[in-house]
This record gives C-alpha cells, structure tokens and sequence, in this order.
C-alpha cells in the first residue's frame, strides 16, 4: 500500500469516527484532502471498497506482526490463534470508534459486515493452516464429515469478540481478554475431543457479562 492509497484510507477512517457517517461524497471528500476525484478510483471504486482494503490491510498487518515474533513458530495452535486475537484487538484499539459505526450499520440480515469480505478470506485460510497444523501435531482430531467443517466454526470467533469488545468497559479491556482465552480454549476442546468443561465455562461468563 503506498503513501496515498494509506493517506486516503486514514483520512476516511477519521472522518468517519468523528462523524458516525460516511462523507457526503466521495467528490467532497478528496477535496477535503486536495486529491483530485480521478486519484480516489485509482485505488478504490466507492466507499465500501474502501472499508473492505482496511479490513484486510488490519488482519494482514496482524499476521506480520505475530509472525516476526520469534516465539511465534514455537506455539501450540491453540496459542498461535490466542495470539492473533490479543495483536488483532491491540491494533483495533486505535480503531475503536470506527469499530462501532461499522457495527452499527450491519443490516440485521448480514452475518457479518459488508467490509469484511477479503478479511474473512483471509481470516479463514489462516485458519485453515492452523487445523492442518494441528492434525498433523494431533492438537486437533480428525472427524470424519465434521474436520472440514472445522473453519466455519473458527470464522464467527472474531465477529462475536469484535462485538463484545465494542462495548466492554472493563479496566484494560480485560474481559475481552478473557473472552478471547475461554472463547479459543473452548473451540479447541471442541476440535479435541470432549469440550463441556470449556462450554459450561464460556456459557457462565456469557452470563455474568449479558449485560454487554
């Protein structure tokens, strides 16, 4: 991504923070940012476009990052996806009131938000490198007509996080922490063997959080 293309990203990623809305056009928007129209569908052909590069760009930016930590390669599977959450959620940070527009257009129908499109390709080959990894380790049990049904299970993990943590008020962000572990734990059980003792434990702090 090159200076321009990452200027007019941030630039609409502000906008739309500070206003809860898109700009009124995109002719109106790049003059905000002295860019002539032609420049914007350069790289982007509308606003939704746009929000999906960002998505995308937020989970490749979190691979790299977990990646060239050293320590990295040296994990279980189960903790090379409790990684992802933590550095993905960190770098979310900064994306905070952003997060929340873009939770809050979600039309009821949707599964997820529009702009999600290339992050869940992404999010799911991830993830499907990591049951692979985890046959081959035997961290993960093969069943027959339910292994490769594995990644669909893992995909609604960073919607329901990313929802939690939207609202969580806690010191630090420390229940979503906490989300994350007994959320990950739990597929994972699943994916072993026998996960009632990661259900019940993720169905109780459901509970005691329902108020999020």
């Amino acid at each position: 991504m090159n200076k321009t293309q990452d200027r007019i990203i941030n630039s609409y990623i502000i906008y739309v923070s500070e206003h809860q809305k898109q700009p009124k056009s995109i002719a109106t928007f790049v003059e905000g940012l002295k860019l002539k129209e032609e420049t914007f569908y350069t790289y982007f052909k509308t606003f939704e476009a746009l929000e999906v590069a960002f998505w995308k760009n937020l989970f490749e930016q979190t691979i790299k990052t977990i990646e060239k930590d050293d320590v990295y390669a040296g994990y279980s599977v189960n903790e090379k996806l409790l990684s992802f959450y933590y550095t993905w959620i960190e770098n979310l940070k900064e994306y905070r009131s952003y997060t929340k527009y873009v939770l809050k257009e979600e039309k009821i129908y949707e599964l997820y938000p529009a702009g999600f499109t290339d992050f869940k390709k992404g999010f799911e080959a991830y993830v499907s490198m990591l049951i692979t990894e985890g046959l081959e380790t035997e961290e993960i049990a093969s069943r027959k007509f339910i292994t490769d049904k594995y990644v669909y299970l893992l995909w609604y993990q960073p919607i329901s996080i990313l929802k939690f943590w939207v609202k969580d008020e806690s010191e630090l962000f420390e229940d979503t922490d906490a989300l994350i572990e007994k959320t990950v734990n739990f597929s994972f059980d699943l994916m072993r063997s026998n996960g009632l003792d990661s259900l019940f434990d993720l169905a109780k702090f459901h509970i005691q959080h329902f108020k999020l």
